[in-house]
């Protein structure tokens, strides 16, 4: 059985804080596990997700990847319907086929570094019949426990005019 899928889902709006990540101008790259991790951990050491927790809409833990003009930025928080608050922004996920990636065990960072490099090495290349839109990317801990993970990828994809 695969782990992953392509799946039509509804737009949805997330609030988080965010964070630049440093080293490339892709949505995905080996040099953000660290940074990706660093500021997780330290929004919810701080309080920031604990402040974000009575406006989200289910018990998951989300992040959020976006390039903004050749920069890519990370962000940790909520899937809502509220606006944001102080010092978080909005990222709005549209209406889309999402490729989904499903990985189980482990930490979650080493699942969502897995998942992604399986999408954007294996599975969304020059061959394949679906390309990624460029649209934000959600990272999904599904168990609440990042040490020893249930994770999805979504990434949002459309198909290649040639297929």
């Amino acid at each position: 059985m695969s782990n992953f899928r392509v799946e039509r889902k509804e737009g949805f709006r997330f609030v988080g804080y965010k964070t630049a990540l440093e080293g490339s101008g892709n949505a995905h790259s080996p040099e953000f596990s660290q940074q990706k991790t660093k500021f997780f951990i330290g929004a919810v050491e701080n309080g920031q997700m604990a402040l974000l927790r009575p406006l989200a809409e289910d018990s998951y833990g989300y992040a959020a990847i976006t390039v903004e003009k050749g920069n890519v930025f990370y962000y940790a928080g909520v899937r809502t319907s509220q606006l944001a608050i102080n010092q978080t922004e909005e990222v709005l996920f549209p209406e889309s086929e999402y490729l989904i990636l499903t990985g189980n065990g482990g930490l979650s960072r080493l699942a969502f570094d897995r998942l992604e490099d399986q999408a954007f090495n294996d599975l969304l290349t020059e061959n394949d019949k679906w390309i990624y839109t460029g649209a934000p990317i959600a990272e999904i801990l599904l168990n609440g426990n990042p040490s020893d993970a249930q994770v999805e990828v979504w990434i949002p994809v459309k198909k290649r005019n040639n297929h």
